[in-house]
């Protein structure tokens, strides 16, 4: 939440109290404090002459009615009055409001300064000390550490009089804990917030809580709610208004996205609080509305579970998109990432069939592969994948492989290699059996290369390793993933169509489209991407322009794009075949040369 100062409580008297709450016990030694019982009185000695409290309470006066350029215009008399009372007791307060000025302007060093003087002179207690340290808080966040300024504000709670200061110190401590990503805990300040709220604020707060809640990703929220629903099934006053605008966020969510899922999780959590979205997302859950065809629309899933996941994603993205020819193409495509978890994938799946899409692309790893496979299966949506499944996957009609095993080339590189000795491998996890003492991954190389005759890469690791072996007797094979490295003289390679690609040679006219808006050769997973993506496209550009949501006809579209792909044709890269034949496999040829 990056709501300013100004726009929280510029047209709010807050100052009146606050201020000049601060100002008389500064003057006066009175046993000032919070709300609570155990509010701490401030210990200002009693040395502020009557000329001094005048005019500062003039100063305070004017602050706390005007608005904020006005409050920038009385920085001025705020020093000038420090300068004519540089020991006065009031000093404190005066910086106070200072801060208060460096905050609305940005100036969040100034800010920070000021308040901890402040807070310093006061010796910590009292009513301004408070104000200080809240001040430091909104500073903190401001600055993006959530979790420090939830650390000066949480104290805070319920020990400012003033209701407006702790209007405030609540949606400041809100956004804080949001910021941290302590999203449970958020929804309990919210209700603090709420608790604390004048009728006539409640209106207000309940759109900030709104505008709070938005940043706050679906999949968060979801399991808070329904953790509230089990503690409060009959809520009222405060937990009330919270459910509900819980709900709203999520219902809202739910039904832009076409989540299936999501609005299921609504009607099974909360279907008496749904008001008049529940007839919406009740359709969307039983499906109709949730999958829809719209032609011609491709979905990709963007993978970023894992560094390895986000780099091979990465390629595979500008690959698609040169394959497509976007943007200025016919092609429509739709992405949805995994949230950066395992459980993600199959939600992004669905979220990309509710967004259109007759088919999609995905798995940049077995893991993923597997998971998007059994979703092909099920839902009966052709998926193309990028690597192949696990190997006890039932086979499918809308399950099209256009990636390679690892183990094909492993076998491949591991035989054509003139080495003496033991030969290892090292690859990226899931590239690697790692149940075999020669396979290493990326990320712990051989401790040493004494006895070894031979290492196969491929992967991420491949510069690491050619420099690793560097001027040892060790012969190094690597695989078709070269992540853009110039493989040295002696080399082996794998190839595959026309892989490893030599920007130097005379290659094909794609190819050379590639080079002219590129600095570099495709990667291999940008390769297949593109492939992936030339090969859908063929399945999809056949279905009618005119979208459906019916569920028949959406099976029936689907179907269509499967049989189209399944004998589609293209000049392709990482293989010297057309297209699957037929089948549901790209064939390839997986060879061996020495880098001369």
């Amino acid at each position: 939440m990056t709501r300013s100062l100004g726009n929280s409580l510029g047209r709010w008297p807050w100052a009146i109290a606050g201020f000049g709450l601060a100002v008389a016990c500064a003057a006066c030694g009175a046993a000032c404090g919070g709300s609570r019982n155990d509010a701490i009185a401030p210990t200002v000695p009693l040395s502020s002459s009557i000329e001094a409290q005048t005019e500062l309470r003039g100063i305070e006066a004017s602050f706390a009615q005007s608005s904020r350029a006005e409050r920038q215009a009385l920085e001025d008399r705020l020093l000038a009055f420090q300068e004519r009372y540089p020991k006065d007791a009031l000093g404190p307060v005066a910086d106070v409001m200072l801060a208060w000025i460096a905050l609305e302007r940005g100036d969040l060093s100034r800010a920070t300064e000021l308040s901890s003087r402040a807070e310093t002179q006061t010796k910590s207690v009292g009513t301004t000390a408070e104000l200080a340290r809240m001040i430091q808080g909104a500073a903190l966040r401001r600055s993006g550490k959530a979790e420090a300024a939830l650390g000066k504000l949480l104290p805070l709670l319920g020990k400012l009089i003033d209701p407006h200061a702790r209007t405030f110190l609540n949606e400041e401590a809100t956004a804080s804990a949001i910021g941290a990503k302590h999203h449970g805990q958020a929804i309990e300040l919210m209700l603090v917030w709420l608790h604390e709220a004048s009728i006539e604020e409640r209106a207000e707060v309940r759109s900030k809580l709104a505008e709070l809640l938005a940043s706050i990703p679906p999949a968060a929220l979801a399991p808070i709610l329904e953790a509230r629903r089990k503690q409060h099934p009959e809520p009222l006053h405060e937990e009330l208004e919270v459910q509900k605008t819980l709900i709203e966020r999520l219902s809202g969510a739910a039904i832009s996205a076409r989540d299936q899922q999501l609005a299921r999780r609504l009607l099974a959590a909360a279907m008496p609080l749904l008001g008049t979205s529940a007839d919406e997302l009740a359709e969307l859950a039983a499906g109709a509305g949730g999958a829809r065809v719209e032609a011609p629309t491709l979905g990709l899933v963007l993978p970023t579970r894992s560094l390895e996941a986000r780099r091979r994603g990465t390629q595979v993205v500008s690959g698609v998109m040169f394959g497509l020819g976007l943007p200025g193409s016919a092609a429509r495509l739709v992405t949805r990432d995994d949230l950066g978890r395992d459980t993600g994938i199959e939600d992004a799946l669905e979220g990309l069939g509710a967004d259109g899409a007759a088919i999609v692309i995905a798995g940049v790893d077995r893991e993923e592969a597997t998971i998007a496979a059994k979703f092909a299966e099920r839902e009966s949506i052709p998926v193309v994948l990028l690597h192949p499944p696990a190997p006890d996957v039932a086979d499918s009609a809308f399950v099209f492989v256009v990636g390679e095993e690892p183990e094909r080339v492993r076998k491949a590189l591991v035989g054509a290699l003139p080495a003496k000795g033991q030969v290892v491998w090292v690859g990226d996890k899931g590239s690697v059996d790692m149940a075999r003492e020669e396979a290493f991954e990326c990320t712990r190389l051989p401790p040493s290369w004494r006895g070894i005759g031979g290492v196969v890469v491929y992967g991420s690791c491949v510069s690491d390793v050619l420099l690793s072996v560097s001027g040892s007797s060790v012969k190094t094979a690597v695989g078709l993933d070269l992540g853009g490295v110039n493989l040295p003289k002696g080399t082996f390679a794998a190839t595959a169509g026309a892989y490893p690609i030599d920007p130097r040679a005379p290659g094909r006219e794609s190819l050379s489209a590639w080079m002219a808006a590129h600095p570099d050769p495709p990667s291999l997973w940008a390769g297949l991407g593109r492939d992936a993506a030339v090969l859908a496209w063929v399945g999809v550009e056949g279905l009618p322009t005119q979208g459906t949501r019916d569920p028949k006809e959406v099976k029936r579209r689907r179907e269509q794009a499967a049989a189209a792909l399944a004998v589609a044709e293209r000049d392709l890269w990482t293989t010297e075949a057309k297209g699957f034949g037929g089948a549901r496999r790209l064939a390839r040829t997986i060879g061996v040369r020495e880098v001369r």
